[in-house]
């Protein structure tokens, strides 16, 4: 829900009660203590359980695709039906490349493996999957990278009870490496989140505008090792702004 917006109109305070959380990612995950009410998923040698679903359905599936709906799946089974917000920097890379390639060499393009790489067609596989009728946002992080999906997620909650948030990143091309950092291991993380001032622990986020030049991530971000390391309160730059996070134990 958002508190307050600063000179831009844009919120600059946002607090929310965090009903469940859960992540996937292709390595083991050292032992810790993450955050609590949260999940681990089994990285299963890099391939993200999708045992839920059909023979047919989990072929079709990429490694992003399945992690994402791995960690969404979970979140729907535990707290129900939501709207959902799924956000990426930049999707399915490795198969827009591919395409690009075979563009660039004039060949033809699969209409199917087009369909599976446009940016919210992993947001329609998860609802799919689900049986869901209920609304999704397909976001691209932009400027204020994952924290966009915060932002999604606290006006939607102006209307419904509760909105699951999924987050989902793989590595990129290796064409991109040396103009543009990222994760080198696919990962997904999902939350649950309600109303602030339910029953519950508080996710309390703010935002500092800032015009100093920054380099993006590189890895998980800070925020994403923040919730597996069990760390209750940080921050991180984005392109224009720092946010801020604190996770209390009660509301």
């Amino acid at each position: 829900m958002t508190d307050s917006m600063d000179a831009n109109g844009l919120e600059n305070r946002l607090a929310f009660t965090l009903k469940h959380w859960c992540f996937w990612q292709s390595a083991p995950c050292p032992e810790a203590n993450g955050w609590p009410d949260g999940d681990i998923l089994p990285y299963q040698q890099g391939n993200a359980d999708v045992g839920f679903l059909p023979a047919m359905q989990r072929r079709r599936l990429s490694p992003l695709a399945r992690a994402a709906c791995a960690v969404a799946w979970r979140s729907r089974s535990k707290s129900g039906d939501m709207p959902s917000v799924f956000c990426s920097n930049h999707g399915e890379s490795q198969y827009y490349f591919e395409m690009l390639e075979d563009i660039a060499g004039a060949e033809t393009v699969s209409p199917s493996r087009f369909s599976q790489c446009v940016h919210n067609a992993i947001a329609g596989l998860s609802s799919f999957h689900s049986a869901s009728f209920l609304p999704y946002v397909a976001l691209a992080g932009g400027t204020e990278g994952l924290f966009s999906a915060f932002l999604e997620a606290g006006g939607m909650l102006l209307d419904v009870p509760q909105v699951l948030v999924v987050w989902y990143e793989q590595p990129l091309p290796d064409a991109y490496l040396p103009y543009l950092p990222g994760t080198d291991v696919t990962w997904a993380l999902a939350m649950t989140l309600t109303r602030a001032g339910s029953a519950g622990r508080q996710l309390r986020l703010t935002r500092e505008p800032s015009n100093d030049p920054t380099s993006q991530e590189n890895g998980l971000p800070k925020l994403v090792q923040a919730v597996i390391h069990g760390q209750s309160s940080g921050s991180c730059r984005q392109d224009r702004s720092i946010w801020h996070w604190r996770l209390d134990d009660v509301s």
